[in-house]
């Protein structure tokens, strides 16, 4: 039974190991991934003013030559309004002339909306078109900087766990399955040292019979409280 355990917390220090690694990994992804996604946020904000502010620059020139050609009319309109000489006729252009009026005050006020915001809006596209060229500079340097590192630990991972079967492939499979489910509900303390009659996983008293057994190492022994796999190491 020493032997088993000997192999049970050779295994611990390979799957910590391993978590550490993995843990290592995941991080670093995360960076270049957080990077990315600020790249990708950053240009679909871009994307979407450049395309508004090229719609409401051609909305506005079309409000425009709608209005010159209004004012246009009104000019043509008010000159006929001097060769007129009949009163019905020069209440009718004087209607027309009104009407052009409005019309081109609608027109004013809907070229007076699309200016508004624009010195704002070209403001954060410049802002945003830095933006993106620093992130871009940016994540093209980590990537390149991460790569050997991700070469690394994937290859120290794949190490690892070549280890942890060869050690796994010595340990009833009945009680592999009881040590991994400890280990993941455990905080990565599947085996634990009873030192002093008490368990270190938990801090927990064990009874001084179960203790002895411990000692003699005899067969394998659970903490009755956290369930650990125990050992004694003077």
């Amino acid at each position: 039974m020493r032997e088993e355990i000997t192999r049970l917390m050779s295994l611990q220090v390979i799957d910590r190991q391993l978590q550490e690694l993995e843990q290592s990994l995941s991080s670093i992804a995360g960076r270049v991934e957080q990077l990315r996604g600020q790249t990708e946020q950053n240009q679909a904000e871009l994307t979407r003013l450049t395309e508004d502010d090229k719609q409401i620059a051609l909305n506005r020139k079309k409000t425009e030559k709608e209005l010159a050609e209004g004012e246009a009319r009104i000019r043509n309109k008010r000159m006929r309004l001097n060769l007129v000489r009949n009163d019905k006729e020069l209440q009718a252009l004087a209607h027309e002339v009104d009407s052009l009026k409005d019309n081109n005050q609608r027109l004013e006020a809907e070229a007076l909306a699309l200016m508004e915001g624009q010195e704002a809006r070209t403001q954060r596209i410049e802002e945003l078109a830095k933006a993106v060229v620093a992130s871009k500079t940016e994540l093209a340097a980590a990537e390149k900087e991460i790569a050997g590192q991700v070469e690394e630990l994937r290859g120290s991972i794949a190490k690892k766990r070549l280890e942890r079967e060869k050690i796994s492939a010595e340990i009833p499979g009945n009680l592999l399955q009881r040590y991994d489910i400890i280990f993941s509900r455990r905080a990565g303390l599947a085996v634990a040292n009873s030192t002093g009659g008490t368990c270190q996983g938990c801090r927990m008293r064990l009874p001084p019979q179960l203790f002895n057994e411990i000692q003699k190492h005899l067969q394998i022994h659970f903490c009755p409280n956290c369930q650990r796999i125990l050992y004694f190491e003077p």
